[in-house]
């Protein structure tokens, strides 16, 4: 019989096969190749900035007042304005009967009278006749009602209240026949023409602001309306909790629009610095981290971590991470990963409006 033949010569048949398929196995697959992005980019250089600091400010009138009767008791006999009036300083505001006030100084004009003439009788007289005491005591009595004569006039007028200054009278308070005694408030005035605006900021700022400095605010009651103010002064002391220092503004109030107690956001313009600022879209966020793509000079895209200081119009101001001169894709970068090819289509180093390169 074949048959060890046949198996011999299928055993061979096997490793043929075998052989081919192993040099099949070790022949280097093809490789893919990977397609370039399209992407835009940047070039870094470094730009004036407007150096804000952001607060929230509260209004308060220029001059304010509680108006109140200086006398110990009256009755309200006359009343010369309305909720709201816009006064001149000195104008007459309210009256109270006068009439006891009144009698008091005639009472003290007649005192004043007599000892006045007692005093001309004993100069007449002369000093033969007249002791020298007697007419330093005269002299002494004429004084002391010219004095009680003054006080009763003085409470007289106490009966009649006056703006102490130009202004906008509040809500009134009283009315004719009231009896008003210290400490009953009348009406409240408020001098609104100008407003002072109280805000904090961190002291870590205290050595880039400065009198005069520009503040721009906002109110949501005056929506895209921007009100100017002006530093007028800086506290002396720092908040031991807050670490903050309060500033004050002065803000022309012309038109009325504003009121005291209002809240406005505001932006304290102080000076202007340079700065590496990126367009907005060029930032990545991965959690707290941020990051954008650059290429190197084989035009393989680069993931590189930066620091952000913070964010101005368009931009945002970059501390560390990117340097002047190098370039950031701001556009394609959705597409791309460390190492993938890149192909620029459009290089710019411009950012928009409110940035100066």
């Amino acid at each position: 019989m074949n048959t060890p033949r046949f198996l011999a010569v299928g055993l061979v048949f096997i490793a043929l096969v075998a052989l081919v398929g192993c040099e099949e196995s070790s022949a280097p697959a093809p490789q893919r190749s990977v397609r370039s992005v399209p992407v835009e980019l940047w070039t870094t250089q470094p730009s004036t900035i407007e150096d804000r600091i952001e607060s929230v400010a509260t209004l308060s009138a220029y001059e304010s007042v509680a108006l109140t009767a200086r006398v110990s008791s009256g009755k309200v006999s006359a009343v010369h304005f309305e909720d709201g009036d816009i006064v001149e300083k000195g104008q007459l505001l309210l009256e109270l009967d006068p009439a006891e006030p009144a009698a008091r100084v005639r009472e003290v004009e007649a005192t004043l009278r007599e000892a006045t003439l007692e005093l001309e009788r004993l100069g007449r007289l002369g000093a033969d006749i007249s002791t020298r005491a007697a007419i330093d005591i005269a002299k002494a009595n004429v004084a002391a009602e010219q004095a009680r004569l003054d006080q009763a006039k003085a409470v007289l007028a106490d009966h009649r209240l006056y703006a102490p200054f130009a202004g906008t009278l509040g809500f009134r308070q009283v009315s004719v026949g009231a009896l008003i005694t210290p400490g009953t408030v009348v009406t409240e005035l408020d001098d609104t023409r100008r407003l002072k605006m109280d805000f904090t900021i961190p002291e870590v700022y205290l050595s880039r602001i400065k009198v005069g400095d520009r503040v721009e605010a906002h109110s949501p009651t005056w929506p895209g309306e921007t009100f100017i103010a002006t530093v007028r002064s800086v506290g002396t002391r720092v908040d031991p909790v807050t670490r903050a220092v309060t500033v004050r503004g002065v803000l022309d109030n012309s038109d009325g629009r504003l009121r005291p107690g209002m809240l406005l956001t505001i932006d304290l313009l102080a000076g202007e610095t340079s700065a590496l600022v990126l367009p907005e879209q060029s930032l990545i966020q991965d959690g707290q981290s941020s990051y954008v793509y650059s290429v190197d000079k084989d035009s393989l895209a680069v993931r590189v971590p930066v620091d952000v200081a913070r964010r101005v119009e368009g931009g945002v101001v970059i501390e560390n991470g990117i340097e002047a001169g190098q370039v950031v894709v701001i556009r394609g970068q959705v597409n791309l990963r460390p190492g993938i090819p890149t192909t620029a289509v459009n290089a710019t180093g411009q950012l928009g409006q409110g940035i100066a390169p």
